[in-house]
């Protein structure tokens, strides 16, 4: 089981109190899709390399913390949603390179990833 921390209220407050500019936050909140230029398939795919790049991205970057804003869940039980996608990239094998499960919130509407250090890292030699 995964040990990511809950939060509540606004998220706002998280990106305060986490310090986070604007280069730290993923906002997929896209609004109304056309869909017959893309499936809804295809948009939750796009979700997940997006969510994977963001990671990696900050990993590289040397940043502490990327959050993604998902949302809340609209589509009830089973269904796939950005929020979904999110979530289940954090709890997957794919992610343990990237991120501290235990230093991770999980919020209603948005999940902030702690970010790993890069191994072989610069700030890791010394």
């Amino acid at each position: 089981m995964t040990t990511f921390i809950h939060a509540n209220g606004n998220w706002t407050d998280i990106v305060a109190k986490f310090n986070l500019g604007p280069e730290d936050i993923i906002d997929f909140h896209f609004g109304p899709r056309d869909g017959s230029v893309k499936t809804y398939d295809e948009a939750m795919f796009e979700v997940k390399e997006r969510v994977v790049a963001g990671v990696q991205n900050a990993q590289q970057r040397g940043r502490h913390y990327v959050m993604f804003v998902h949302g809340h869940s609209t589509s009830g039980p089973g269904k796939t949603t950005a929020r979904s996608v999110v979530r289940q990239f954090m709890r997957s094998r794919e992610a343990t390179p990237y991120i501290e499960r235990r230093g991770c919130v999980q919020h209603e509407t948005v999940f902030l990833a702690k970010i790993k250090k890069r191994v072989g890292s610069a700030s890791e030699a010394q």
